[in-house]
């Protein structure tokens, strides 16, 4: 895995995501599990899996609002689980067995920007708050991968600066920032909601 504890990623990492439909909601979860093994635990219907990218399912999802997850590799180590919803309970079952797993998330009509939260071994050992302001307070365990980033608050576009944000210090963290080759990363779309909720 690279690392990027200081890095910048090429692009702004919200709007990439905007560009591609996610500006209005957005699911993301960075988990240290193979892919067959996440989907597993999230119960997805073996069934329903589709072969795709993420950039022809974020159409589908985004567009007609379709209730689906898309599971990809992200980076040695790493998959993701990206979606316009997830489960209710955020899924904190996945970084059972002390595996590490990174949460962001936004629906800007109901309550815009969630906090960033790191999980392991299924509990919240650090979390930044979504404040609407964009103001950028990261405790001390994840201080070293917020360094040089925007810390004050910014009046307008402050969530879509601190959710940049959120999404450049996961990038630091698991080893890859979000780019055109990462939604061109073939993965699996599955039906939602699973089953997975019974762990709540």
């Amino acid at each position: 895995m690279a690392d990027l504890r200081t890095a910048s990623p090429e692009h702004d990492q919200y709007e990439l995501l905007a560009a591609h439909g996610f500006d209005e909601a957005f699911f993301g979860l960075w988990v240290e599990r193979d892919l067959d093994e996440l989907a597993g635990l999230l119960r997805l219907d073996p069934r329903s899996g589709r072969d795709v990218c993420l950039v022809e399912e974020a159409a589908t999802m985004t567009v007609h609002e379709n209730d689906s997850l898309w599971i990809g590799p992200h980076s040695p180590d790493w998959s993701v689980v990206i979606g316009t919803s997830g489960p209710e309970t955020g899924g904190w079952w996945l970084s059972s067995g002390n595996r590490g797993m990174l949460l962001v998330s936004w629906h800007r009509e109901i309550d815009g920007l969630s906090d960033l939260d790191y999980y392991r071994d299924g509990n919240v050992v650090a979390e930044i708050p979504g404040l609407p302001s964009g103001e950028l307070l990261p405790p001390q365990l994840l201080e070293p991968y917020a360094e040089g980033l925007p810390r004050d608050g910014y009046p307008i576009d402050g969530e879509e600066r601190l959710a940049h944000a959120f999404l450049t210090i996961v990038g630091r963290m698991t080893g890859r920032f979000l780019d055109d080759d990462w939604f061109r990363t073939p993965g699996r779309a599955y039906g939602f909601p699973p089953l997975a909720d019974t762990h709540g």
